[in-house]
């Protein structure tokens, strides 16, 4: 040994494979990042997806006693959902509505987005 350079301490060989394990590597946070970016892009459209039948429901029940103001309703129920496109689904409820003497059937279609669940509009008419 050379009396001119100092002394090196001794290393133990598992410590140096501990000191390389341990030190982050570039292709580990790319492949972390990659992997949370994809966990984040798939869950919100699949929770997203199915929206609750009672927020329409209520909707379609208020827009009824808009539209017939005063008027009685009986025999109201969901008719069912329809795919109109990839940016609108429609949600169908149907009543029956007495107005004096008059009895008649009517339906409230709901527009919305079936991702964002984002209301688009209502459409309410006599049958």
């Amino acid at each position: 040994m050379k009396k001119d350079q100092p002394a090196k301490p001794k290393q133990n060989i598992y410590e140096s494979e501990f000191n390389d394990i341990m030190q982050p590597k570039l292709w580990m946070l790319i492949a972390a990042g990659i992997v949370l970016l994809s966990s984040l892009m798939i869950h919100p459209a699949s929770k997203a997806a199915v929206q609750p039948l009672e927020n329409w429901e209520r909707l379609a029940y208020t827009a009824f006693k808009d539209e017939y103001k005063g008027a009685a309703f009986n025999d109201y129920h969901y008719i069912g959902r329809t795919e109109v496109n990839d940016e609108q689904t429609k949600d169908v409820f149907r009543v029956t509505v007495k107005e004096g003497s008059t009895r008649f059937a009517a339906h409230a279609e709901i527009y919305f987005h079936p991702v964002t669940g984002h209301l688009i509009s209502i459409n309410v008419f006599r049958l």
